[in-house]
């Protein structure tokens, strides 16, 4: 395998630290190698990330021949995360894997996009010109945002740009990219830090981390009955909802979480989240709703506002108590942003409403249908993905229980415009492209609204 002795920059004074290419090749195991690999991170909130299905792809398309070049692939994983997440092994990890595969699509495209992240813009054009990336559509992308990003005021205005001038290329069947940065991942080993974090610091971590925190459930109990912060309560029912209903931590935590949230909502709620809460607990999700319930769900959703504060409080209230706590801020006050939310909520209500469809009788269908037509109303008005798609599957389910065909069809179709702004942003792969500094900087348009943001990218307005 070839040096690098003419590859100059990618770290202080031109070199790669750690990398002594002259030096025989370490071959380790490969748990300890991935641990070592993995250092901080990552730990998965909830149900774990996307996996990394274009690793074997990248390892056929590279015909990886040598011991040394298959063990570096096993470096592409935790170098992508550090690049997604701007994690200080990045570098290393990178170097690693040029020393080993240097021509690899994996490597190249990692390497040219931490040389882009930090400016070092002669670097990205040489990485891309590199056998096997140099004629893709990847390449070309990041080469125009080289040659764009210093003219530019931000990144995503630069990305965006760059994109639209090469005529919306569609990268959804990418090989070369890796799959989107997963919302429920967490760029830190919590348990490390729960000694340096603050109190007010470690409840918020909390609902990132539940798997490891049966240790202190009893301080979680604690922390439960005495705040007052709904969106914080809110996320951690929704990641407790997650672990399962067998679950030390859901059986413990959640009740108590519920019955907190009740509190709040005495004696009147104050949004329609906080009031579905009590009307829609965890034990009783499949059970039918009687004429009584609707007659209470009616009272309901008089309630004029979705939730309170709003996503993009919320978002900037732990983005500021994450700063210099985890890497990538942002990406994790979104996180919670978006747990606290609530989209279960509107997922139980469509599945006791479709399990009472059988047990009403007379104009109580048509009611029920009104009712969830309401919440659905209250939901797309917030303007995050997550809470508009749940709204209109709503309104389509209530619509059709009214037999109100006209506003099924506006539903049906208001649904599939929400499909064609996702499938803008797919198309361009906005969320697969390891840039730290441009994913962390979407988080605050999206928490602010996602309709928007989407929006723009399908060429139905200006970028935020």
């Amino acid at each position: 395998m070839r040096r690098h002795s003419e590859d100059k920059g990618a770290g202080e004074g031109g070199e790669h630290p750690s990398v002594e290419t002259g030096a025989p090749k370490t071959r380790w195991p490969r748990r300890r190698l991935l641990r070592w690999a993995l250092g901080m991170m990552p730990v998965a909130a909830g149900g774990g990330w996307a996996a990394f299905e274009w690793l074997d792809g990248w390892r056929g398309a590279a015909k990886v021949e040598t011991d040394e070049e298959a063990w570096a692939y096993q470096y592409a994983y935790p170098a992508t995360l550090a690049c997604f997440s701007g994690h200080p092994n990045a570098d290393h990890l990178l170097g690693l894997m040029l020393h080993f595969a240097e021509n690899s699509r994996p490597t190249r495209l990692l390497n040219a996009c931490r040389a882009l992240d930090t400016g070092n813009w002669n670097r990205v054009r040489w990485h891309l010109a590199a056998p096997g990336i140099r004629d893709t559509l990847e390449a070309r992308l990041l080469l125009e945002l080289a040659e764009r990003r210093p003219r530019a005021p931000d990144w995503r205005h630069a990305f965006f740009d760059t994109w639209q001038a090469l005529g919306r290329p569609d990268f959804r069947k990418s090989t070369v990219l890796p799959q989107p940065l997963g919302m429920n991942l967490v760029f830190a080993d919590i348990g490390a830090l729960w000694e340096t974090a603050t109190e007010v610091q470690r409840f918020a971590l909390v609902p990132m981390h539940l798997s490891g925190m049966e240790p202190h459930q009893e301080w979680i109990l604690e922390q439960v009955r005495a705040t007052s912060s709904v969106p914080l309560l809110m996320a951690l029912r929704e990641q407790l909802l997650g672990l399962g209903a067998k679950s030390p931590m859901h059986q413990g935590v959640l009740p108590p979480v519920e019955e907190r949230l009740g509190q709040l909502a005495e004696p009147s709620p104050r949004t329609l989240q906080l009031a579905l809460v009590p009307f829609l607990p965890a034990s009783s999700f499949d059970t039918p709703f009687e004429r009584r319930d609707l007659e209470t769900l009616e009272e309901l959703v008089a309630l004029p506002v979705w939730k309170q504060p709003s996503s993009e409080t919320f978002f900037l209230e732990m983005r500021t108590l994450f700063d210099g706590l985890l890497l990538a801020p942002g990406h994790h006050a979104l996180l919670m942003a978006s747990s606290a939310q609530s989209e279960s909520l509107g997922s139980w209500l469509m599945r006791r409403a479709k399990a009472s469809k059988a047990h009403l009788s007379g104009t109580d269908p048509q009611w029920m249908g009104k009712l969830l037509w309401e919440v659905g109303a209250r939901l797309r008005e917030q303007g995050s993905n997550l809470e508009m798609d749940m709204g209109l599957k709503l309104q389509v389910f209530g619509s059709e229980l009214t037999g109100h065909g006209t506003t099924r069809e506006q539903s049906i179709g208001a649904w599939m415009e929400l499909g064609q702004w996702e499938d803008a942003l797919k198309q361009c792969a906005f969320y697969r492209w390891p840039l730290a500094s441009l994913q962390e900087e979407s988080c605050a348009p999206r928490a602010r609204d996602e309709r928007v943001w989407m929006k723009s990218f399908a060429g139905r307005g200006e970028l935020p």
